[in-house]
């Protein structure tokens, strides 16, 4: 590998681009080399190799122009299939829509693309997004660069894969149950939920505006903080954290029968490396949360997307119905998912209405008082408890230290539903390896609209526990 790449990172690409260390064309050929090298973790669902290298020529040619350059100039990302994309088809993973291409960028995607981004590809996913592994009957299973019989995670676990793999420096996928988190988790990489409404909505399927949102992902924190500057029209400069004295809230959301010895272990090194800092630890959770939450965001879903997917497809202009794509759904859960029964918009709106009346504020205010009487900045916690499992289709049971738990895998979500539910913040990035070379992820929560200061706290441990190496043979 030329040195040029080895650091192939956003942040880095961008750096070398304006100072002409390399061309864009020569960086999309780069990508593309590496998406056809590593083609068998089926991270992608499409990809137009001529149409980015002839995107990567234009912004050569702009660059010598003399014009201003955006701060992703040049730099190829994976763009997760159910953000809409012209002139790539936009499949949400699912048969009816394969070839069916939409006639505009999702909002979100186009503020990367007027920053000077380019399209490396589309991101394969648990088909509609509704999944929290990476098995896709219709596209294929996502594999995990850590090893070919492993989970990638879900839902975005194709761009998650391919970031990993360093088949491109990021990504940008979406999150409604922590559908860029769990999959940054189990790829040893670092993904962003970020607060209610900070980045645009629309243009994404399915939709859910209250509880959905784009993320990025990347290998480094200083990349995620570039491509939140830019998809939330900030300033790219984060606040001045100093550790020593700083007061986090450290949970344990996960009973001892879920929680895998190995991510324990990680854990409790990454914490034993911040009280070494000069973190003040406070070991506290959050009373009755997952309660609360599953009765705030399953009504929030249910009710919103009976409403949204049908106008989505509006936007959209597609000829494809809803009908055609319930027909040819590959996965009987998700089948299910969307059946007549889930689409009785009538029958939803009244416990929805409930819902965001009463209990989405008292959860609102129960996370708040958290931060409030414990006084902490953030809240800690592991993001998955589990490092990746083996690809094993839907079934929920797995080994957990020795053990058959049934639903184990339903847990894997336990804890990152409820900042999409309250619209809080929540990063997540590795905070380790475990002894057999399996990455875990530390998650960091934080009050609404304190998206920034997250991103700074990760940077400085990020910096403290040095570079995580990429998955052997990724490099």
């Amino acid at each position: 590998m030329s040195d040029l790449y080895s650091d192939f990172t956003l942040t880095g690409l961008a750096a070398r681009l304006r100072d002409r260390e390399i061309t864009a064309e020569e960086l999309a050929t780069e990508v593309i080399e590496r998406c056809q090298r590593h083609s068998e973790l089926r991270a992608l669902i499409s990809q137009d190799p001529e149409a980015l290298l002839r995107s990567a020529r234009q912004a050569d040619q702009w660059q010598a122009s003399g014009a201003e350059l955006g701060p992703l100039h040049g730099v190829p990302l994976v763009i997760k299939d159910n953000i809409d994309t012209q002139g790539l088809p936009t499949s949400g993973g699912t048969p009816a829509l394969e070839n069916d291409v939409p006639q505009h960028n999702a909002p979100s995607l186009q503020r990367l693309l007027d920053a000077g981004a380019l399209v490396a590809g589309k991101g394969n996913l648990y088909e509609l997004a509704v999944g929290g592994t990476s098995d896709n009957l219709h596209f294929g299973r996502v594999k995990n660069p850590y090893g070919p019989a492993l989970n990638a995670g879900g839902s975005s676990s194709g761009p998650a894969a391919a970031v990993a793999a360093r088949m491109a420096p990021a990504a940008l996928g979406t999150d409604t149950n922590g559908s860029v988190r769990v999959p940054c988790s189990q790829c040893g990489i670092a993904g962003f939920r970020p607060s209610f409404q900070r980045y645009p909505f629309g243009g994404v399927f399915p939709s859910a505006p209250t509880r959905d949102s784009v993320g990025p992902m990347a290998t480094t924190v200083d990349d995620l903080a570039l491509l939140d500057a830019t998809l939330s029209g900030t300033e790219n400069r984060l606040p001045k954290i100093d550790l020593s004295g700083l007061r986090l809230g450290l949970s344990s959301p996960y009973s001892e029968e879920v929680l895998d010895e190995r991510t324990a272990a990680v854990m409790k090194d990454a914490v034993s490396l911040l009280r070494d800092l000069g973190v003040v630890i406070v070991e506290a959770d959050i009373p009755g949360l997952l309660a609360m939450t599953h009765q705030v965001a399953w009504p929030i879903t249910s009710y919103e997307v009976t409403v949204e997917v049908p106008r989505y497809l509006a936007r959209r202009g597609t000829k494809v119905t809803i009908d055609d794509i319930i027909k040819n759904i590959a996965s009987e859960v998700v089948k299910e998912r969307f059946s007549p029964r889930f689409y009785d918009e009538t029958g939803q709106r009244s416990k929805y209405e409930a819902v965001m009346r009463t209990h989405r504020p008292a959860l609102q205010a129960v996370i708040q008082a958290y931060y409030d009487d414990h006084q902490v900045v953030a809240m800690l916690f592991p993001t998955s408890p589990f490092p990746a499992t083996r690809l094993r289709g839907e079934d929920p049971g797995m080994e957990i230290n020795g053990k058959h738990v049934p639903d184990g895998f339903a847990h894997i979500i336990d804890h990152t539903v409820h900042q999409s539910a309250a619209g809080v913040p929540s990063l997540t990035l590795p905070a380790g390896l475990t002894a057999d070379g399996l990455p875990v992820g530390i998650s960091i929560d934080g009050p609404l609209g304190t998206d920034r200061t997250l991103l700074a706290i990760a940077r400085a441990f990020e910096a403290a526990r040095g570079p995580i190496p990429p998955p052997p043979g990724f490099d």
